[in-house]
């Protein structure tokens, strides 16, 4: 159903591990994630998400740089896209820049990969002047961004909530352009 993609260390495992009972590998280096990990998400009232956390992209991931285009296949297959933000990167990178970045490969990647319906989620809300970098960022990309905190829990269900919605509206679209 969903996809998570972001930069290596942007918390794409740490929040499937928390939003479902798959237990990735973590660890604050890049690359820690070298295989898709699936995890089922358990909503209110029988509703689940099937969730796959993929290894994070780097620049050239479209031609192979990475473990980019290996992962871009898999993408593919989910009805929506989490883009996840690092709001306070390690390498000290612009959250902006590593968006289009992204955005960059999977437009290069494929058309399809690239009109898929996206989320953007800004990660790591609960270090100190995160709000700050939250308002700034919805700023530089001029779009709505939910904000989280894969560690403390922060925003979870509203995500969880939102990707629900937005699976069944991409399953209904499918389900009309099939009959």
């Amino acid at each position: 159903d969903v996809g998570l993609v972001g930069k290596p260390n942007a918390g794409k495992s740490t929040l499937i591990s928390h939003i479902s009972e798959a237990r990735p590998k973590i660890a604050d280096y890049p690359f820690t994630t070298l295989h898709p990990v699936l995890g089922i998400a358990e909503l209110s009232r029988h509703k689940r998400l099937v969730i796959a956390d993929l290894p994070g992209l780097i620049e050239g991931a479209h031609e192979g740089a990475g473990l980019g285009d290996t992962f871009l296949r898999h993408i593919e297959r989910t009805r929506v896209i989490v883009h996840l933000l690092d709001v306070m990167p390690f390498d000290g990178s612009d959250p902006a820049e590593n968006y289009y970045m992204i955005r960059n490969e999977l437009n290069k990647y494929s058309n399809i990969l690239a009109a898929k319906p996206e989320l953007i989620v800004a990660n790591k809300m609960d270090l100190t002047n995160a709000d700050e970098i939250l308002d700034q960022l919805r700023d530089e990309l001029g779009k709505p961004i939910l904000a989280i905190s894969a560690v403390t829990g922060k925003g979870l269900v509203n995500l969880l909530e939102k990707l629900w919605y937005m699976v069944q509206e991409q399953s209904d679209l499918d389900e009309s352009r099939s009959d």
